[in-house]
């Protein structure tokens, strides 16, 4: 097992045996935290100053708290639009709602109209119907009257025929002319 060493001094003298007595405060200096610590910040600080870091750090602060304001700008725009959005779903109901009902009062006005139009044009067509059946009964009635006048004069015709013989004929053609003699006015 290897031997352990508490101490970065111990550390440099078993590296460097022959330097032992001289080199203790420097090896003090190099291994000791606080002025690590010190150098470090001197070292940071003359870095600070030479390449101005704290106008360029100052620049990015700003530049990152300008982003945070534009963040924060933004988070709080999305967070009305949002709002808005909700309240517009949840009142998407009740206009849906709302348009249904338009919608199925027009639906009614609309079938009222329809029915309304198709009794006055069923009515209308019944009247046109009714005044055809009318002409059309009184055309026919006048064909039968017709028909029933002709009929009846041929068959009275054809009674006429047999009913006066040629000799029956004669005979009051001849009565006829002799009650003319009579009928002379005086």
């Amino acid at each position: 097992m290897e031997p352990t060493y508490n101490t970065h001094t111990e550390i440099s003298k078993i590296a460097r045996p022959e330097e032992h007595g001289n080199n203790q405060i420097i090896d003090a200096i190099l291994f000791s935290n606080l002025i690590n610590v010190i150098i470090v910040v001197l070292f940071f600080v003359w870095l600070f100053r030479k390449f101005n870091l704290l106008s360029f750090l100052a620049k990015k602060r700003d530049g990152i708290l300008e982003a945070i304001k534009s963040v924060e700008n933004e988070r709080k725009l999305r967070k009305t639009q949002l709002e808005q959005t909700k309240v517009k779903v949840k009142n998407v109901n009740q206009e849906v709602i709302k348009l249904v009902d338009e919608g199925e009062q027009v639906a009614e006005n609309i079938s009222a109209r329809i029915i309304k139009d198709a009794e006055l044009e069923a009515s209308d067509m019944q009247q046109k119907a009714l005044f055809a059946l009318e002409n059309e009964k009184k055309i026919a009635s006048g064909k039968i009257i017709q028909d029933v006048t002709n009929a009846a004069f041929v068959i009275a015709e054809e009674h006429i025929k047999e009913a006066v013989d040629e000799k029956l004929h004669k005979k009051y053609i001849n009565e006829f002319i002799d009650n003319m003699d009579s009928l002379k006015v005086q």
